[in-house]
């Protein structure tokens, strides 16, 4: 067991009414599982992804990873833990215009102690974006690349410190079809590969038969 989580709840308070975005949802993820969650619009899907990740506390419940309730930590043991074990993949890209694609795919590394020397990082930097296809495109900026390529980018900075698990969180959202399917394709390869957790939030069913178990969310809950 990977990643466990039960009984989340997530609510937003606003002025005249609690927002009740999550409903007591609890899942199991074992190593190296590709799990989508699909679902329309509003029904909870990126929260709970968020969550899972540790980037945004429950109301209630607990997330567990790899044995450790990461909502027992404190802020700079959470954020320490996300960028050891955690990788994130957004339907925009967040890439940092002022960095070639190379920097920005390094960047996690130079946030954790006892770097390797700069050249090893330039090194695996360049190794994971030749493995998605980007060795001609190192030294470029993001506007210089199509959105595919940007969000490849993205994959190869998600996956610079190996991480025990990747969340995507609607992946192929901002793309044409065409772009979209070498993305999933991509991620699942590299998921088998590297023996990666995979947990993919998206509303396209056709991404959701590609996975090995699919779960749906309405309303803030599994069903």
């Amino acid at each position: 067991m990977l990643l466990e989580a039960s009984n989340l709840h997530k609510r937003y308070n606003h002025s005249t009414a609690v927002l009740h975005v999550l409903k007591g949802v609890s899942l199991k993820i074992d190593r190296g599982d590709v799990l989508a969650i699909v679902g329309p619009s509003g029904a909870g899907k990126s929260t709970l992804l968020h969550i899972l990740g540790g980037l945004d506390r429950p109301s209630e419940g607990n997330v567990f990873l790899e044995g450790q309730n990461i909502y027992l930590k404190n802020d700079r043991e959470r954020s320490n833990m996300r960028n050891d074990k955690v990788g994130f993949v957004f339907q925009f890209y967040h890439l940092l215009p002022e960095f070639t694609a190379l920097e920005n795919v390094i960047l996690p590394a130079l946030v954790q102690k006892n770097l390797d020397v700069p050249e090893s990082l330039k090194a695996k930097g360049t190794e994971l974006l030749t493995r998605v296809g980007l060795a001609a495109r190192v030294s470029h900026k993001p506007y210089q690349l199509s959105g595919g390529e940007q969000q490849r980018v993205a994959i190869a900075r998600a996956l610079m410190n190996d991480p025990a698990i990747v969340f995507c969180d609607e992946p192929t959202g901002n793309l044409d079809s065409e772009n979209g399917a070498v993305v999933i394709q991509m991620l699942l390869e590299l998921s088998e590969k590297n023996q990666q957790t995979l947990v993919i939030v998206t509303h396209d069913e056709a991404i959701a038969r590609r996975a090995k178990r699919t779960l749906q969310m309405r309303d803030g809950k599994f069903i």
